[in-house]
């Protein structure tokens, strides 16, 4: 016990063996790294494939119906349970999540390593009647018929 009290005696008069961190800017990351997540709801069709493609099930979508029918999507990406494989980033067509450089996944509060995004979806137009495809192809059958009539009429002069 006493030799351990000697060492501690000596270790209080030396400069520390570690440093403090940061020191300065911290160093770059490695060319690939794959680190936090970056979402860009603005691109997001809502596919679904980085959902299904996750393994660790990281991601969470919830949906909000708005009173003229459109929806509000909300995407959410728990970085305390994502792996970091970057499967999500690599089937997004449209590159709507990205894996950043950025090393430094730090936080005090569980909330802290979520990153979410929010968009709205537009509803699709209403799907036509039989009547109204009717009436859509009577007139498209008119203006090809007149197109056919100036045609010729043009021939004919």
């Amino acid at each position: 016990m006493l030799p351990y009290l000697k060492q501690a005696f000596c270790n209080l008069f030396r400069r520390p063996a570690t440093e403090s961190f940061p020191k300065g800017e911290p160093p770059k990351a490695a060319e690939g790294y794959r680190g936090r997540i970056v979402y860009k709801p603005e691109l997001c069709v809502n596919c679904g494939l980085c959902m299904r493609v996750c393994a660790p099930q990281c991601m969470t979508r919830t949906i909000e119906a708005l009173e003229n029918g459109d929806q509000r999507i909300t995407l959410s990406f728990d970085q305390s349970s994502c792996t970091f494989c970057s499967l999500c980033a690599d089937f997004c067509s449209r590159n709507a999540i990205e894996l950043t450089d950025d090393y430094m996944l730090v936080g005090t509060q569980p909330g802290d390593f979520i990153v979410s995004g929010t968009f709205v979806k537009k509803a699709p137009p209403p799907k036509m009647t039989p009547e109204q495809i009717a009436e859509f192809k009577a007139k498209a059958e008119a203006a090809k018929a007149a197109k056919a009539a100036a045609a010729a009429a043009a021939e004919h002069e």
